[in-house]
């Protein structure tokens, strides 16, 4: 008896206790609605306001946690020979004097119709006279919990505070807080389990009365560590909810793979042997501190062109300003960092390795008043064998209202000089307008797909016309106008009169009469939007700080007959959008769509051949050559033409995964296809080609970065237009990725 009353005690109990955790987690899930129920409906989210934020960064580390000590260090067994290694002893005396960097920002933001501009009215990077301005579009926290997602430096994370959000992760409240302003509980959540990438875990405040988060801290142990917190406080009688603070610290983490923070990659991979050297990484730590007590619900600032511009008096302001603003105070230690980078910068001349290194990204070699254009250098194909030559231009130095431009190039199979001239002026800074003109003697590839915004792109290696023969000589005297005077929309508007002279047996024929030589007169007008970059206006230029998709490109081009040419007119209207799609999970999916079609009587110089890129030989192994990104790798040179035509390309990017140390690739998976037509092929005399209007298909996958940023990749071809034998529908190619960081 006393046993079956001792079991019935038990169960009692048990009951009892499943009951409370029954009703603890119905009131979780309850308090997760009403948070998300506040987010959704925040006033301040259908309110014109704007406030003035201070914000500073440090690059530091505690000299508490930093030995003193001076390490012997043996040379050989015997230990006759050793030395002294004194670098931490040397760290922990300069971190105890100084930060090892630091840089402070007073911007004043308006938000009008959901949409936000910044205007950075004070800016000071220690020891830079010349601030880094690509640097300033960075979004460190999440200044708005009611989004879909969040980011935290490179991490992107479902929000746990929306509705999809909320089912990935598990919630507890762990504590209950007595507050002034009523009672708030304390929310602890993470990721549920079967979420593995990037584990998120946080806290948060919540005030019972109002159901609105008062503070939030996000952690995320990873490649680094990160602690991310923010304060907010209520307005307009507790309608709305704002940020008054912001504070992240980011630690060393475990992993070992490079990452990209603050416009930089950290090489993790190559940090120093910290058994015979101090590793300084261990210690150092990253702290970015944001102030917003000054806000404004009514005032909204002048309007601007685009998201973030830069006051032509902001590097100009002194201590006293940004301490009116803020409510954080320079240490002693602040204030020595600032005096001893400034002599540091100017002893080493780092400000002129940072204006030479944005140069060279965008493949330029800055001398003096010129900049040399790395393409120009070295290039090879089947018609001029190795081509060698120098691209120069005036520079910022020079003038920032005119430039000198050209290139020339000499051709060692086909013994040919190819050059160019030009000037430009410019119009206005403020949309970055420039007028310039130009003439080129030079060869370009019959039926090229490129667009004119492909022209501004650099690229180190474009394998790709490697193995051109079709080509056409062009003599071409040009007026362009650019300028960004729509926000987020380049323009360019060309008109060029060329002599085209094909560079092998081609004639194009008319109703009238036909041609091997024949000049155009041609207008294009080209447009290039991205509605999700954003743009900084910096006093000398326009920047595309943070790259958004997708890219859309619409060109119009409309040949004038009669016009210095011959008497052949036609339209083309090309259209481009690709897109990036990335995961949650770390992973990437792209879309590109291309489509152009030609009204009139086009000579096949100025048609499509839809971006081939295999040679017409047997044996696979002879095929071997370099992939091109967008060009399709089955079909061989000159096979199809078209007047009119679409593709599609669907590529997804997988996570790395490691083979080995030093080998770690990142498998991508691709479809391509293409549809074309050709209304008068007999207009086109001298070349053998076919059209498609069945569709063109090829599959495939890649191995990108495998070793030194050479990859492997293979596509097979498939459809209406698979050849006979199996091996002449596969193409393997070498690949190159170079990560510039832009």
């Amino acid at each position: 008896m006393r046993v079956l009353l001792w079991f019935v005690f038990l169960f009692s109990i048990g009951a009892v206790a499943q009951k409370n955790a029954v009703n603890q987690n119905e009131n979780t899930v309850k308090v997760v609605q009403n948070i998300i129920g506040v987010l959704t409906n925040n006033h301040i989210k259908n309110t014109d306001f704007s406030y003035t934020f201070y914000e500073k960064s440090i690059i530091s580390a505690s000299p508490d946690s930093i030995s003193a000590s001076i390490d012997t260090l043996f040379k050989n067994k015997r230990k006759t020979k050793f030395t002294i290694d004194s670098s931490s002893y040397k760290f922990k005396k300069i971190i105890t004097n100084q930060h090892v960097y630091q840089t402070e920002k007073v911007a004043t933001v308006s938000i009008e119709k959901g949409k936000k501009k910044e205007t950075i009215i004070g800016l000071k990077m220690a020891g830079l006279k010349q601030p880094i301005y690509e640097l300033l579009g960075q979004e460190f926290m999440p200044f708005d919990l009611s989004k879909k997602h969040l980011k935290i430096l490179q991490f992107t994370f479902q929000n746990p505070f929306s509705t999809e959000g909320a089912l990935k992760y598990k919630f507890e409240i762990t504590d209950t807080l007595s507050k002034p302003n009523g009672n708030e509980i304390v929310l602890q959540f993470e990721l549920k389990k079967s979420i593995k990438k990037n584990k998120l875990k946080g806290i948060a405040t919540i005030n019972l009365k109002t159901n609105a988060i008062t503070k939030i801290t996000f952690f995320i142990n990873s490649i680094i560590n990160v602690k991310a917190e923010t304060i907010f406080n209520s307005f307009n009688d507790g309608k709305s909810w704002f940020p008054i603070s912001q504070n992240i610290l980011v630690t060393k983490g475990k992993g070992k793979q490079n990452i990209d923070f603050l416009g930089e990659t950290i090489q993790f991979d190559n940090l120093p042997n910290t058994s015979k050297k101090y590793d300084y990484s261990n210690d150092l730590f990253v702290k970015i501190y944001r102030d917003y007590s000054n806000y404004n619900f009514t005032e909204l600032p002048k309007k601007q062109r685009y998201q973030i511009q830069i006051d032509k008096s902001a590097i100009k302001t002194n201590a006293a300003f940004f301490t009116t603003i803020s409510n954080d105070t320079l240490d002693k230690r602040s204030q020595n960092t600032y005096q001893a980078l400034d002599s540091l910068v100017t002893a080493t001349k780092i400000e002129k390795k940072i204006y030479f290194g944005k140069k060279l990204i965008n493949g330029q070699i800055p001398i003096g008043w010129f900049d040399f254009r790395a393409r120009d250098i070295f290039k090879y194909n089947n018609y001029e064998g190795f081509r060698l030559g120098i691209g120069i231009a005036t520079n910022d130095r020079f003038s920032t209202y005119y430039r000198l431009f050209g290139y020339g190039a000499y051709g060692t199979k086909d013994g040919v000089f190819k050059s160019q001239l030009g000037s430009a002026f410019r119009l206005s800074k403020n949309t970055d307008s420039w007028i310039s003109g130009s003439f080129t003697d030079d060869i370009i590839e019959f039926a090229d797909l490129s667009l004119i915004a492909d022209n501004k792109r650099f690229r180190l290696i474009d394998p790709r016309p490697f193995n051109l023969s079709t080509f056409y000589n062009h003599q071409s005297y040009e007026l362009t106008f650019e300028s960004k005077f729509i926000s987020k929309i380049e323009t360019t508007f060309k008109i060029s009169r060329s002599r085209i002279n094909p560079l092998f047996n081609y004639e194009f024929n008319t109703p009238n009469n036909s041609y091997k030589v024949y000049n155009l007169t041609i207008a294009t007008l080209s447009m290039e939007w991205s509605p999700n970059s954003k743009f900084l206006q910096a006093p000398q230029e326009i920047l595309e700080v943070e790259k958004g998709f997708p890219k859309i490109i619409l060109q119009v081009s409309q040949a004038i007959p009669n016009v210095l040419s011959e008497n052949i007119e036609f339209t083309k209207i090309d259209a481009r959008v690709y897109q990036e799609k990335k995961h949650l999970s770390g992973q990437k999916t792209t879309f590109l769509f291309q489509g152009g079609i030609s009204l009139g009587t086009v000579p096949l110089s100025h048609l499509y051949s839809v971006a081939p890129n295999n040679l017409d030989r047997e044996a696979i192994l002879r095929r071997i050559t370099f992939a091109n990104k967008t060009s399709f790798e089955t079909m061989y040179f000159n096979e199809f033409f078209s007047d009119r035509y679409s593709l599609f390309q669907l590529k997804h990017y997988f996570n790395k995964f490691q083979i080995s140390k030093s080998i770690k690739p990142i498998l991508v998976v691709g479809s391509k296809v293409a549809f074309g037509g050709f209304s008068h092929p007999e207009n086109h005399q001298g070349i053998v080609f076919k059209t498609m209007e069945k569709g063109f298909y090829e599959s495939g996958f890649e191995l990108q970065n495998i070793f030194k940023g050479f990859g492997l990749s293979t596509y097979y071809r498939y459809g209406p237009y698979q050849l006979e034998k199996f091996d002449q529908n596969i193409a393997i190619k070498l690949s190159f990725t170079l990560n510039l960081g832009i």
